[in-house]
């Protein structure tokens, strides 16, 4: 059954009202009798119900505007790049500009390389430091100082390698 327009006003304006006196203040049970809602508990459920609509189109537009901008991005980098490819200084720090606002405006600039929210810079480079040695299989040379160490009667010897003996 299809709703009457004027029925599907009348419960919005019923539910905006209810919004409007339980921000004010106004218990359920007094919004239920002014408004004749059948319960104070379904006066909970439309105010619930109303914020929900209200929180779903506001993530809807601010990611709408989010593609509008990451969009003005794209346009002024594409229109930039034959000038960056030629070498040409200006374009190119504007070019790098652009990039770090996509990142800002994309959280990039807040994750690490493991995807994990990392603020803390000598971390981030640390991470990527192992990383990089893992993935080439280059020993790090701090543990391998202590890894050619030996203890001899409570002393630490190093080999030639480690330069103490």
């Amino acid at each position: 059954m299809a709703d009457d327009p004027q029925a599907k006003l009348a419960r919005h304006e019923r539910r905006y009202q209810a919004l409007q006196m339980r921000i004010a203040g106004v218990s359920p049970t007094v919004i239920a009798e002014r408004l004749d809602y059948a319960s104070p508990q379904a006066v909970s459920k439309d105010i619930t119900d109303a914020l929900k609509r209200a929180a779903k189109a506001e993530a809807m537009a601010a990611e709408q505007l989010l593609h509008l901008e990451i969009g003005r991005l794209d346009r002024v980098m594409a229109a930039l790049w034959p000038k960056v490819l030629k070498g040409e200084v200006q374009p190119a720090e504007t070019v790098l500009k652009i990039i770090n606002k996509r990142a800002m405006l994309l959280g990039l600039d807040q994750i690490n390389r493991n995807g994990v929210a990392d603020a803390d810079m000598a971390s981030l480079l640390g991470n990527m430091l192992l990383q990089l040695q893992q993935r080439h299989d280059v020993p790090d040379p701090d543990t391998d100082v202590i890894l050619q160490a030996e203890i001899v009667q409570g002393e630490i010897l190093y080999d030639d390698a480690g330069g103490e003996a």
